[in-house]
Formats: structure tokens, sequence, C-alpha cells
């Protein structure tokens, strides 16, 4: 873990021997997730392909999915040197429960065990899968659900540090708000998509929808990626197999497939040279549209096996880039993150410690003293004071940018992308000398203030105060 995040967990600690037991035990459980694992949740809506996508994710077909609603408890996926299933009940107990066949969670977890299912507070599941080093995935009921996690299963949710947010085209921003904690506390360390980006067409009509989300909720989630869970899935996951490719490619000789494609049930009714049960798995497993793309690619190519099949299922899921923006605005900002995720839970024990005062007063109990709250609030006024705050400031304003719901003037928008960029050799990338540095942050520090207080709309000036802070901090660091 990181500078910042180490350092939270040190002031912590230091303040914990000062209050009571309670609030001491819960500080050092902040101190302890901030130098964990990072937790990204994975949350939206019910039936919007968070499961698809977790499976993609992690490479393994282990999280149920399929028509309405599957997930029903928050699961935990973590890196562990076997595959194995833990129910952890309300209680804090935990269970073991064998995985389904094919290593899938079960279904009705509760039955399985003898136990009331209200009872299940949620499931932590275990795999050898190395997409996971370094990285936990934490996977929800959708927004909305029946089983929307509460209690200690809500906590499981909400102490991630980033979210991966699977939208549906018609999100709104007010459904922002149902989401996991992460999620609200966007657009820094959020990742969102559009699921089943196959659904509203083809390719453009795609990437035209989620255009239209990155605009209408860029400033709670940045931008918005379309991805298509399912072809993710399939070929990430090795369920596809040597014999699904060879009934394809009996399939693309066949005249009639193509026009028996256009209507699922038709697909697997029609006469056809692969029989009916295989040709519904193949719809299982690809859906329509990654039907007709390995159609196209094995009339081009007769000879091409199930790697290359899975290759061009990858390629047009979106997967890679979704991948590549966990890389850089999770992994890469691991511990702005996990600093800024354990300030709000200090901000959260102060609120509680707060509404108990006020309760206490009310029913007339003896007063006991302000003392803890006082100490919550100064740990919180001095991790506040930070200068990480300016690096979420920068981060936060780039998001909203790049999703094109903060447009900015070029020479603005070029240096917030700049600072808010966590790699290394500022200098070179500017073609600068490193001695050449300093006097440049200056400059430009001085540029943006100025243009924040001469009657730049409300906006612009405060991202263009936000660049003054970065350059004005860089000054200083290289000055000292």
């Amino acid at each position: 873990m990181g500078r910042w995040a180490e350092d939270t967990a040190r002031r912590c600690r230091a303040v914990s021997p000062a209050v009571a037991l309670p609030i001491a035990d819960a500080l050092d459980t902040v101190a302890a997730r901030a130098v964990a694992t990072p937790a990204i949740v994975v949350t939206g809506p019910v039936s919007s392909g968070k499961s698809t996508l977790v499976n993609a994710l992690v490479g393994r077909r282990v999280a149920p999915t399929g028509a309405g609603e599957c997930t029903r408890l928050t699961a935990r996926y973590v890196r562990g040197p076997v595959d194995r299933l833990d129910v952890v009940l309300a209680d804090g107990s935990r269970r073991p429960l064998p995985l389904a066949e094919g290593g899938r969670v079960p279904a009705a977890v509760g039955d399985r065990l003898g136990v009331d299912p209200g009872d299940v507070d949620h499931l932590l599941v275990s795999l050898t899968s190395e997409a996971l080093d370094g990285l936990t995935v934490v996977d929800t009921p959708g927004a909305g659900s029946a089983r929307r996690p509460r209690g200690p299963a809500r906590g499981v949710a909400d102490a991630a540090e980033a979210a991966l947010v699977v939208l549906p085209p018609t999100a709104l921003p007010e459904e922002i708000a149902g989401l996991a904690d992460a999620a609200r506390h966007g657009p820094a360390g959020v990742v969102a998509v559009l699921g089943r980006a196959d659904t509203v067409g083809d390719e453009a009509d795609a990437a035209a929808v989620a255009d239209g989300l990155s605009r209408r909720l860029g400033s709670h989630v940045g931008a918005v990626t379309p991805v298509i869970g399912l072809l993710a899935e399939t070929a990430v996951t090795g369920a596809l197999v040597t014999a699904d490719v060879a009934a394809l490619r009996a399939l693309a000789a066949d005249p009639g497939t193509d026009a028996a494609l256009v209507d699922p049930e038709l697909f697997t009714t029609a006469p056809s040279p692969v029989d009916p049960a295989t040709r519904a798995r193949l719809l299982d497993l690809l859906d329509r549209r990654g039907v007709g793309l390995a159609l196209a690619l094995l009339r081009a190519r007769p000879e091409a096996g199930v790697g290359d099949v899975c290759a061009a299922l990858l390629a047009a899921s979106g997967l890679d880039r979704v991948v590549d923006r966990l890389r850089a605005e999770v992994r890469g900002r691991v511990d702005l993150l996990a600093t800024v995720a354990a300030e709000r839970r200090v901000a959260a024990l102060a609120e509680a410690e707060r509404a108990a005062l006020r309760a206490d007063r009310r029913r007339g109990a003896p007063d006991g003293g302000d003392r803890d709250l006082v100490r919550l609030a100064d740990l919180l006024e001095d991790l506040r004071a930070r200068p990480v705050h300016v690096d979420l400031a920068l981060t936060e304003a780039a998001a909203r940018h790049g999703s094109g719901a903060l447009p900015l003037p070029a020479d603005l928008a070029a240096d917030l992308v700049l600072l808010a960029d966590p790699a290394p050799d500022l200098a070179g990338r500017l073609g600068l000398a490193a001695g050449e540095l300093a006097g440049h942050a200056a400059r430009r520090a001085a540029t943006w203030r100025g243009y924040a207080s001469w009657g730049t709309p409300p906006g612009r000036a405060d991202v263009a105060g936000t660049v003054h802070r970065g350059w004005a901090r860089l000054w200083g660091e290289l000055t000292r």
C-alpha cells in the first residue's frame, strides 16, 4: 500500500488509545482496512449483467447468471490457494459449502446448509485465479432487489474502495443513490460500463448510447464504456470448447443459418445439420451477436480454432477496454482511493458518535462528555488537510471532463489531464529538463489562479482553481 494509506493508518492508530474501547476498535479496523487488499464492488440495477461481468473479470464461470435476478447474496471473490466457498452467517460464523458442478456458486445456499436463508449474510469465495491478485471483487444484488444487502453484508459492499457500475441504457442520475457506497462517492474510483451493450444495436449504436450516458451521468460516474459481458465471459473462462467450434463450422456452411438466426426460437428449431440442444448451448454461450461473429470468422477462415474464435469474441466484447480502465483508474490509484475511503469511514464514526450523544441527551442520560467526538473531529480535520486531497480533486475533475459532462478550454483540459495522470516523470512528459519544472509549475499556477478570478463561469473556475493548486503544490515540493 502507498504513502497516504499508510499515513492514514498511522494517524488512526495514534488516536485509538485516547478514545473509548468501541471507537478504538473501530479505528483499528479503519487502519487495517486502509492498508489491506483493495476491493472493487460491482453494482447496478437488477439484471444489468453484473454477475456475467464478474465471471469475465475473475476468469471463471462461478457467479450465477441467467435471465432475471440471479445474485441474491453479496459475494466476495478473493485470491486463495484452493477454490473454496464459505458461507458467512449474520453472527459472523462461517460454514464451508462445496461449489456446485462446474465450480459455480450453488443456488439456495441457506437450504443446502439447513439454515434460514435470512441468517446468511454473505458469501466468501476463494479462487486460484490470477485475476484476483491484489484485488478483491464484490458482487451484489441489484439496486431495487428485495435482497439488497443490509447489516454486515451492506458493510462488505460499502467497504470497497472502488466501484464497477454496470448501467442499463435508461439509467438516470437519481438512480446512483441506490448503488454501493463507492459508486455514490464517484467519479474518482468509479469505472462505469453499459452492460449488455449488444441489446441496444450494433457497435456504433452501443457507442452512441454509452456517450449519452457519459454526458448524463458523468458528474457521478465518469465516462461509460460499452461492454458485452456474455461474450467476455465465454472468451476468458474456457467455456467454449472444440465441439462448439465444430458445430459453429457446420452452421457456417449451412445456407439456412443466417435466416434462422434472426430469432432465438427459430434458430434452435429450424432444420439444421446441428442438433437443437447444441444450438441452444451456443445461444447460452454467445447469444445471437456472438454466434453471428463466430460464423463470419469461420466463413472467412474455416481452419480457425477455439483460440481464434475466443480472441474475436474478446475483441468484440469490449472487456479489454474495461480492464485497461481498471488498471489505470483503480489499481493505479489504490493509494488515493484507500485513503479517501478510510476518511469516509472516520467521518461515519464521528457522525455515529454525534448521533449517540444527541440520543443520550434526549433521554436525559448522564452526560459523558464529547471527548471522543472531539478527538474524532480533530482526526478527520487532520486527515482532510493533507495534500492528497488535491490529487482527489484533480482526479474527479479529469473524470468529469473525460465523460463529456464538463467541457473545458483546451489548454485548461490539457493541464488537468497532465496533473491527474499518476505516471512519473512529469518533466519528461512536458519535454522539460528537470531543473525547468519548478519555473514552469510557478507560471502555470499563476495563469490558472488568474483565470479562476476573471469572471470565469463557476464550473470552469472551480477546475482552474484545482489546477492552480496542483501546480502550486508541485512548485512547493520542488523548491523546498
